[in-house]
């Protein structure tokens, strides 16, 4: 069996409890502010590739451990026959550009955008802009 490299060996002894009860974060507050698009990256995942754009930072909510929020949205790339990547005018993609009044995601920085919230598929609520 091997070990991870950054990794420490700990005894927690009685500081373990069990379940213990998380801060919640109210997104609700931030529903309808305005925010620019600060970072767009490419990424390749277990369906394809995708591209995630996200927003300035919209605050930092103080915790055990700081949190930045911001809002974010995954947008899938889709491939030709060639192999190139691309969107379509109906896709989740070419409609936020329409949207947003560009030709091609790397022009979104700066862009302003209006945060919104979304629930996942388990249940858990998030920032977005779509």
């Amino acid at each position: 069996m091997s070990e991870e490299k950054d990794t420490t060996l700990v005894d927690l002894g009685e500081r373990v409890k069990g379940k213990i009860e998380l801060p919640r974060i109210d997104l609700k507050q931030y529903i309808g502010k305005s925010s620019k698009i600060e970072l767009v990256t490419e990424h390749k995942g277990n369906y394809g590739f995708y591209v995630k754009v996200q927003s300035e930072i919209i605050d930092t909510w103080k915790g055990v451990k700081d949190i930045e929020l911001r809002a974010s949205v995954i947008l899938g790339l889709h491939e030709d026959k060639e192999g190139n990547l691309g969107w379509d005018d109906s896709t989740k993609m070419g409609i936020f550009l329409k949207k947003m009044n560009v030709k091609h995601y790397r022009e979104l920085i700066g862009k302003e955008v209006v945060v919104q919230t979304r629930t996942n598929k388990e249940g858990l609520d998030f920032l977005t802009f779509i």
